[in-house]
């Protein structure tokens, strides 16, 4: 079938100033009111939070965000509402975020999509 079960979405994002205006306990408030709950929910649902990571990328294509988190999710219909659930939730109001996602492949499948590009 050369596909795997589950899509993946990847969330790319740093702070703007609006974030650094608030205090730590205002940040930290905001982490635990908001955000905490919110991710709980969504993997008593049924998404994997496959890790994150800080940028420490210095190479020449290094991207100018600073955290990066992987999930893995049972379709397109939940990445859309977890990020719709951010949004609604304030993290964009603190956080520039872009996002990637897509239904997990295999390389194989990836790769034929590659090389058939057109333009």
């Amino acid at each position: 079938m050369g596909s795997e079960s589950g899509y993946i979405l990847t969330e790319i994002w740093k702070a703007r100033p609006s974030w650094l205006a608030l205090s730590l306990e205002e940040r930290q408030h905001f982490f635990h009111e908001k955000i905490g709950p919110f991710i709980m929910g969504l993997v008593e649902r049924g998404a994997e939070f496959l890790g994150c990571a800080i940028n420490d990328n210095t190479g020449p294509e290094r991207m100018d965000y600073r955290y990066m988190a992987v999930w893995r999710l049972p379709d397109k219909a939940f990445s859309d509402e977890l990020e719709a659930g951010a949004k609604e939730a304030g993290f964009l109001d603190h956080f520039e975020q872009v996002n990637f996602s897509g239904r997990i492949i295999t390389p194989d499948v990836m790769n034929a999509d590659m090389i058939q590009l057109d333009g």
